[in-house]
């Protein structure tokens, strides 16, 4: 009796782990790699068939650790039915590694994207790269983007605490989100015009909401699920939009 007991308690384990994974569980997927081949990850929180997506990147730059912790937290919320959420915990594992902005060649993937790329800043933080979308972490987050095909794409940034709502299609979104998180909105240049930006890229060739969400440069928790919560509200409000 009790090898026969055993013997269906190990063929139930076995079917369970062969079968799929049910609908709305996390999965998570490659997306590339960096320049030093360090895998780059994406999560699904819901139904990838959803109407309304949001991707969530939580870092860009290294030294702007913050949003990590943000998309740590949405790994623990639930998106509001017909609605679904990617997370991407880091864009720049090799400068994440390395506490800098730019990744392990010296870019800042933000100037990096071709929307509106121009050569500029070399031997600075803030180097275009040698020509438009020549990191590979800027080219796997673009494919990325382009199969999802997202609503709304979030950047989270350190230290402004600040929402940026440059984007004349996302002032209204960016405008909610900066009242739920607590923060002004209002459009952020970078001492004359942002160029090859995610944001940019993102509003110009997906037609996607694209805001820049720039915490503070001190994040206690309460932050941090204040603003994993408005991302939450986001896609309730979106998919409000869209009925």
């Amino acid at each position: 009796m009790g090898f026969r007991f055993l013997w269906i308690v190990a063929v139930s384990l076995l079917t369970a782990l062969a079968l799929p994974p049910a609908a709305g569980t996390p999965t998570w997927q490659d997306i590339g790699t960096s320049r030093e081949g360090t895998p780059l990850r994406a999560l699904l929180i819901g139904d990838p068939t959803a109407d309304v997506r949001i991707v969530v990147v939580g870092e860009m730059h290294g030294d702007e650790p913050a949003g990590r912790r943000v998309v740590k937290a949405l790994t623990r919320m639930t998106p509001p039915a017909g609605t679904a959420v990617w997370v991407i915990p880091t864009m720049n594992p090799d400068g994440q590694a390395r506490r800098t902005r730019t990744n392990a060649r010296g870019v800042d993937l933000n100037r990096n994207f071709p929307t509106q790329w121009r050569a500029q800043d070399a031997n600075t933080r803030e180097w275009s790269g040698p020509r438009a979308a020549s990191e590979p972490e800027t080219r796997a987050v673009m494919r990325f983007l382009e199969s999802v095909q997202p609503t709304a794409v979030l950047s989270f940034h350190q230290p402004f605490g600040v929402v940026d709502i440059t984007h004349s299609p996302a002032r209204e979104a960016g405008q909610a989100v900066a009242r739920w998180m607590g923060l002004p909105a209002r459009p952020v240049d970078c001492s004359g015009p942002c160029r090859g930006t995610l944001t940019e890229w993102v509003t110009e060739e997906l037609n996607a909401i694209a805001l820049t969400v720039e915490l503070p440069a001190t994040v206690p928790s309460s932050t941090v699920d204040r603003s994993a919560s408005a991302v939450i509200r986001l896609a309730r409000w979106l998919s409000q939009q869209s009925t």
